[in-house]
């Protein structure tokens, strides 16, 4: 693909590709060395399979993508919802293997696929387009052919020199995980034969088991790559490279403001940036060098915050229906940090602060629901950090609008809710302008 350059030189780029919140950054990329070096010795040795982990958006999936291509490897890529089994992920894979069967050429090296194993593959293909109508007509299961197993779908990949890159694994079943972990035992096996097989399996969470379900047979052939959230020297890195690549110019308050909001989050840190370019009219490389005003800082956090409304409503609701007769555990818990006042609060801090309101409140259920509330079941509406043992709020935005939600439901006597988001948004917007206003944030950098 030619290359497109503007009158003075600079490679022109789209804004969509130099600032992205939704996936991997590929033009806007921040080397992360030490990361780099342990997935690229991963990525080498033979037969280990690997478990990527971490906050979500600590740029896990960019991690990855960018060792698969810089050591010139294939790959495919499935993704998981709850629901997920392993049986379903398999025909995934099978499918998104059909262009290394359909041509003699990959992407990245050439594949040696026998005669004999592309006729394996295609009749395997062919029994996949039958389906099975489930309870109505208008819903449809893939059957899955007795001869598509695990080390089948292994030697096909193999063949293909292709790596299956799992995204999300944490979200499944126990039960899938388990299963998971034996078909990691299997593709150590088969490099043998093909030397360039091997799982790779991300997940959103705080330890490599919640990701993959293993045994100690296992555990030696397995690379586990923590992904820690990004640094504001990091995070300083993004906006600085893509000003550059944009030919902008970001001024210091307004770097230290979208790197303090963004929490050391890489995806806030992204979508602040885009909004800051794309409400003055950039969507690509400038002709000539343009400064963002410091003030569309307010317009950027507005944005965001309109955009997350539902997801912020759904958030909070999910966390506070609960079955409970007696103890309202995650309002109790949230109420508790928010009250604190604290970037950083301790287990003990919390439940002393709950003690105050709530003097029986057991221990135990503190610790229960601090679980549930930094888990992907919980939406990961806290996280704690393992070096020092406190929780803190993923979004520095959310924890404002749960301060106000949690004080219009106390107020109300309410549960959810419900009709109060509208009024909602708007109280958090204006606390937003205030402490742009009062320049409360860029203090914190």
């Amino acid at each position: 693909m030619r290359e497109i350059f503007n009158f003075f030189g600079l490679r022109i780029q789209q804004l969509e590709s130099v600032f992205t919140p939704s996936n991997a950054a590929k033009v806007n990329y921040i080397n992360r060395p030490d990361l780099e070096k342990k997935v690229d010795k991963a990525l080498k040795i033979v037969g280990t399979q690997l478990i990527i982990y971490g906050h979500s958006g600590s740029g896990k999936t960019t991690l990855i993508r960018k060792a698969l291509n810089r050591n010139k490897r294939n790959f495919i890529k499935t993704s998981c919802i709850s629901t997920s089994t392993l049986e379903e992920l398999i025909v995934n894979a099978f499918d998104k293997l059909n262009p290394f069967y359909s041509t003699k050429k990959s992407k990245k090296r050439f594949s040696k696929i026998t005669p004999s194993l592309k006729i394996a593959y295609a009749g395997i293909g062919s029994a996949l387009q039958s389906e099975l109508s489930i309870e109505t007509s208008t819903e449809f299961q893939r059957v899955l052919p007795v001869q598509l197993t695990f080390e089948k779908l292994a030697e096909f990949l193999g063949a293909a020199n292709c790596v299956w890159l799992i995204d999300d694994f944490h979200k499944v079943q126990v039960a899938e995980k388990k299963k998971l972990a034996e078909v990691m035992k299997a593709f150590v096996d088969i490099s043998d034969d093909y030397p360039e097989v091997k799982i790779i399996a991300l997940g959103a969470v705080n330890s490599p088991r919640e990701v993959v379900n293993y045994n100690k047979e296992l555990k030696p052939r397995l690379s586990e790559t923590y992904v820690p959230l990004l640094s504001n020297i990091e995070l300083r890195k993004i906006i600085e490279n893509g000003a550059k690549l944009l030919n902008i110019e970001f001024p210091e308050n307004l770097v230290k403001q979208t790197i303090s909001y963004a929490n050391s989050l890489g995806s806030i840190c992204h979508i602040l940036a885009y909004n800051h370019c794309d409400l003055n009219g950039i969507d690509k490389t400038c002709r000539i060098k343009k400064e963002i005003p410091a003030s569309v800082i307010n317009e950027s956090i507005e944005d965001y915050v309109k955009d997350k409304a539902d997801n912020y409503q759904e958030k909070l609701d999910n966390a506070l229906k609960q079955r409970e007769r007696k103890f309202k555990n995650a309002r109790l818990i949230l109420n508790a940090i928010i009250k604190l006042n604290k970037e950083n609060v301790t287990h003990n801090e919390i439940l002393t602060k709950i003690h105050e309101v709530q003097h029986d409140y057991p221990q135990g259920n503190c610790t229960t629901y601090l679980k549930k509330l930094i888990s992907s079941d919980g939406n990961e509406i806290l996280r704690v950090d393992e070096n020092s043992g406190t929780y803190s709020f993923s979004d520095p935005f959310f924890k404002a609008y749960c301060k106000m939600a949690l004080d219009k439901l106390e107020k109300e006597n309410k549960d959810e809710i419900g009709d109060i988001k509208e009024i909602l948004l708007k109280d958090l917007i204006e606390k937003i302008r205030f402490e742009i206003k009062t320049n409360a944030y860029s203090q914190k950098s």
